[in-house]
């Protein structure tokens, strides 16, 4: 366990970062007390932990853009720049400061408390990026994404010399990622963003590079040039620090950990198990997981144990819950049909000629690289995107219901759907927003939808945290939210867009055994991943896309 030393001390004068017993709450929880921490100057560093540990605001921390705080987002001073997860505090004095600690950089030779000393000399990457681009919808091109990381900001405010335009060429070409620079964000795919904001991190050669899950969403091409991009950055003599639930997620020139867990940190050799005894004994046996809670008295409850060694699951029984998926249509009725479906985003064309049936029960894979259009495709049968004239999308042998009607019957997790909730809605009220077919809520609950939610929370796993406010949760517990969202209705259709992302070892295990149980009740899914691991025995069908078409399918 590590224990801050005085500023004075030897080993000090290659402390890149250091954090002095620092505390940090968020929405009431606190994430961390008395954490201390020295970062040393061209360390290779991975961040490990389970869900809700503190990893994604642990790099905040070390970027600038938290300040050590009993309540950071009280705590929170000036304008927030719209690309960083919230705004640059200055060094909070009085008490509250010295009750949260102190975090201290060492960029120029001598050590400082001020965070516009990590602004310009750190870089970070995550997943509240991508939120803030695909929920402001800015139609900045790839190459002006990359230009705008000299300055750190969220657009390019100053100008750009030719070296800047050719370094931003050079970075896009080492990761084949040359066809994005002209590219509109909105028009890009989750992963493409990704990648793009990795090489905004690297343009100005940052002395810390900080990477939050750099490769969810990304396949294997991607992965690779990421991989060397990052190596080059560590070439360079800079400090790297990722963040990752995966041992396939640590670059291999990774050889130390950082392990954060129950608010402490401490330094580990890879490889490292972050599972229990207990979760490795469930990995091992593939046995019951999770909680059955006992039905509440007069109400129709989903939940029920599946038959034999799966997961306890909600939603399975269709006889004793009338909630429940059953086969829809015995008559053969196709759920979905598209015929010659074309789909265009911010005037690109995304899907061109797409004809697809999907048949009540089946169970479908959606693969393709980043770009190929499998988001896009997910997003039509939600209702979010609109087939072009010329093409038809028919469900259950009729035309498209409303957009309300739709969503109540179509679970769907996604990336873009988490960064949708833009509210200061509890993690309860957001799955009762799931049968409503609603992104938040517009009417008061009723009892029978707050039993709902909370046997689903507790089904995940997450009846701690059901009064939590949405946006304080960590992002693989809110992902694990949304996944309670989506069945909360007993969809006959479940669309999963990298369902897995940012989740640790036990959240995944547990959602992808209740998968089976799911699809033995006839609820129908369409499944996006690039891990192989994620792709359950239970899948018998697969739609590949290349470039927006229909390369190919099987079952």
């Amino acid at each position: 366990m590590e224990h801050a030393q005085p500023d004075d001390t030897p080993a000090n004068t290659d402390c890149l970062v250091r954090l002095d017993r620092v505390t940090m709450r968020f929405g009431g929880n606190t994430v961390f007390a008395d954490l201390s921490l020295r970062l040393r100057r061209g360390e290779r560093l991975a961040l490990l932990g389970p869900n809700g540990a503190g990893k994604s605001t642990l790099l905040r921390l070390l970027q600038g853009d938290l300040r050590p705080g009993q309540e950071a987002e009280a705590l929170r001073e000036g304008p927030a720049d719209p690309l960083l997860e919230g705004p640059a505090e200055t060094l909070l004095e009085g008490v509250k400061g010295r009750a949260a600690g102190g975090i201290y950089w060492n960029f120029e030779g001598k050590e400082e408390p001020f965070a516009v000393s990590a602004l310009k000399h750190a870089r970070l990457v995550s997943p509240g990026q991508q939120r803030n681009y695909a929920r402001q919808g800015w139609k900045v091109t790839g190459e002006e994404i990359v230009l705008s990381g000299l300055d750190n900001a969220a657009m390019i405010y100053g100008e750009m010399s030719g070296r800047h335009y050719e370094r931003a060429a050079e970075l896009a070409e080492a990761a084949g990622a040359g066809p994005l620079m002209g590219m509109t964000a909105p028009a890009m795919s989750q992963g493409q963003l990704r990648l793009v904001l990795l090489l905004r991190a690297l343009m100005s050669r940052p002395d810390l590079l900080l990477l939050d899950e750099p490769f969810d969403g990304l396949d294997a091409a991607s992965r690779e040039r990421v991989t060397r991009c990052i190596a080059l950055a560590a070439e360079q003599g800079g400090t790297l620090v990722v963040s990752a639930h995966r041992d396939e997620d640590i670059p291999p020139f990774i050889t130390e950990g950082l392990l954060l867990r129950n608010g402490a940190v401490e330094r580990v050799a890879l490889p490292v198990s972050l599972l229990s005894e207990k979760d490795n004994e469930v990995e091992a046996n593939n046995v019951e997981v999770g909680p059955c809670p006992t039905p509440r008295k007069g109400v129709a409850t989903p939940l029920t144990r599946a038959l034999g060694d799966t997961v306890v699951i909600a939603g399975l029984s269709a006889a004793a819950d009338p909630a429940a998926p059953a086969v829809l249509s015995p008559d053969g009725v196709p759920l979905v049909e598209l015929a010659h479906v074309d789909v265009f985003t911010d005037r690109v064309q995304i899907l061109f000629d797409i004809t697809w049936t999907i048949r009540p029960g089946e169970q479908w894979i959606l693969s393709g690289d980043n770009g190929s259009g499998k988001s896009t495709l997910l997003r039509l049968l939600h209702g979010e995107e609109f087939a072009a004239y010329g093409g038809t999308l028919r469900w259950r042998g009729g035309p498209r219901p409303s957009l309300e009607d739709l969503r109540a019957q179509v679970g769907y997790v996604s990336d873009r759907l988490q960064y949708a909730y833009d509210y200061d809605l509890s993690a309860e009220d957001v799955v009762i927003s799931g049968p409503r077919g609603s992104i938040g809520l517009y009417a008061e609950p009723d009892a029978r939808e707050r039993d709902l939610a909370r046997d689903w929370l507790d089904v995940m796993g997450l009846s701690a945290v059901r009064d939590r406010s949405f946006h304080s949760l960590s992002g693989g517990t809110a992902r694990r939210v949304l996944l309670a969202r989506a069945l909360a209705a007993s969809p006959p259709l479940l669309l999963l867009d990298e369902p897995c992302s940012g989740l640790d070892a036990q959240s995944r295990a547990f959602f992808l055994r209740g998968l089976s149980a799911l699809a033995g009740k006839g609820v129908t899914i369409v499944h996006v991943t690039h891990h192989e691991q994620d792709k359950n025995p239970l899948f018998t069908h697969e739609l590949r896309l290349e470039k927006g078409r229909i390369a190919a399918t099987r079952g």
